[in-house]
């Protein structure tokens, strides 16, 4: 054998290893995924802690060329997310990239909005994408049909399900279709509604659906995205749904609407002392249209995550844009995975996958916090959790205009190292050793709002919101 083959051999050898390793490092999750011991969250198949970090993608599976999905997700893989919540069949022209419903010219249905005629063609495509996904890493809320607001025609699939080409048994043939299908995809959950309650007459036709996909797939997990506009903003708010949702996922994107169960930390607190879990389902859609504080607000969408993760969810979700250029129309995604959002985002999700997040319990007490801490209810609330087994402590400060005083015999009993974390821009600046007394006072560096996060100080846990 001549030096030269020698030498592509190696090439070649570690070309594979190379290639096997990067594979790896993609997935780095075991699916399937299911509930944990206590009910709180997800593990994977080795027991492994799943924190669903979810990027809204309505029109994923429609809009998008095969390879073009494959860059999206490989873009959000690099900014921490690891789920997408997408619709298995979109048909919203006035919103989505493409021409919904048609994937590159293919309908869904052979017979124009006839549920009992899946197109094959159209199908092997989401087949490809369920897999892509699972190979990258990715979990995948899946709506069968994203049903579409209750007065907009010209948004989802409500008005064309009534239509005289469909009937209740048809839905019931798609349900079968879809559960038959996928009742063994490794990555996946289910999601009813899309912005609709699916009451009044249209009950029939969803309730159809759910049970024709409950018939032949009983492996995979419900959530639910149903109509803040009538109340519903819980997956168990719904007066005859709640009972089939196993994971309970809260869809707001506009904080008054929630009233007197608001601002969003309260009813999550609410809904965590319940006992299921509990997830940001949709939220937070950068500068959209109508341009509320809750997305037009980059401290806004901070403090709501940052929020929800310390009051017991085990999920959060974002979609990026810029104005008039939003993510979920597949118009233009490209610049859309750089934004200022996503950025600060991605630094919430370092900071968690840093901690023990899965062992983080919401302080509802005032035993460690001891003032400062501001009015339950009001916007500067300052929410905290500590760790399962004292390992740390985190609270999130809205508002940096205070000091804070703690009793840090309450918090653990032990010395706790200290860093502030800079939730807009991902840094860290230790502070020191804070010991066990009855009263301990901080202040955060700016006005701004701040991240401080307390550890074991002998555990030498690494920075936060380090690798």
């Amino acid at each position: 054998m001549t030096c030269t083959t020698k030498h592509l051999k190696i090439l070649i050898f570690l070309f594979i290893v190379l290639v096997t390793v990067k594979a790896a490092a993609q997935t780095n999750v075991s699916f399937p995924l299911r509930l944990s011991d206590n009910k709180r969250y997800l593990v994977d198949s080795n027991n492994k802690p799943f924190l669903i970090k979810e990027f809204s993608a309505w029109g994923l599976i429609q809009a998008l060329s095969e390879n073009d999905e494959a860059a999206f997700l490989d873009s959000l893989k690099q900014k921490g997310f690891n789920t997408v919540l997408t619709s298995v069949v979109s048909n919203a022209p006035s919103q989505m990239g493409g021409n919904p419903p048609y994937w590159l010219g293919v309908s869904p249905f052979n017979v124009k909005w006839d549920f009992s005629t899946p197109s094959e063609t159209y199908f092997q495509h989401v087949d490809r994408f369920f897999s892509m996904a699972e190979q990258k890493g990715f979990f995948v809320m899946a709506l069968p049909v994203y049903l579409g607001y209750r007065t907009d025609p010209s948004q989802g699939w409500w008005d064309e399900i009534k239509s005289s080409p469909n009937d209740t048994l048809k839905m019931r043939k798609y349900g079968e279709f879809i559960g038959k299908r996928y009742k063994n995809a490794r990555n996946i959950m289910w999601v009813a509604g899309g912005d609709n309650n699916a009451d009044g007459d249209m009950l029939a036709y969803e309730m159809n659906l759910i049970r024709g996909v409950k018939s032949f797939d009983t492996n995979h997990l419900w959530s639910g995205h149903f109509d803040m506009n009538l109340g519903v903003i819980w997956s168990t708010d719904h007066p005859v749904l709640a009972k089939m949702m196993d994971i309970d996922g809260l869809y707001v994107w506009n904080e008054a609407i929630i009233m007197e169960r608001g601002p969003q930390y309260k009813t999550e607190l609410a809904q965590y002392n319940k006992g299921k879990m509990i997830i940001q389902l949709d939220q937070s859609y950068e500068h959209d249209n109508p341009h509320y504080a809750d997305n037009e607000n980059h401290q806004w969408i901070r403090r709501k995550m940052y929020d929800g993760l310390l009051d017991g969810c085990k999920g959060t979700s974002f979609s990026s844009g810029e104005i008039d250029n939003y993510n979920y129309s597949f118009k233009n995604w490209k610049p859309l995975m750089s934004t200022t959002g996503m950025k600060q985002v991605s630094y919430c999700f370092s900071l968690f996958d840093s901690r023990a997040w899965e062992k983080l319990v919401p302080d509802q007490t005032n035993d460690v916090i001891l003032s400062g801490r501001g009015m339950f209810g009001e916007l500067d609330y300052v929410c905290a959790a500590k760790a399962s087994d004292n390992s740390s402590y985190i609270m999130y400060i809205p508002k940096g205009n205070r000091t804070i005083y703690l009793n840090m015999q309450q918090m653990t009993g032990k010395p706790m190292r200290m860093h502030w974390f800079n939730p807009r821009t991902g840094t860290s600046l230790r502070i020191g050793v804070a010991e066990t007394r009855p009263k301990f006072g901080v202040t955060p560096p700016s006005e701004e709002d701040w991240v401080l996060v307390f550890d074991d100080h002998e555990l030498k846990l690494p920075t936060p919101g380090s690798k």
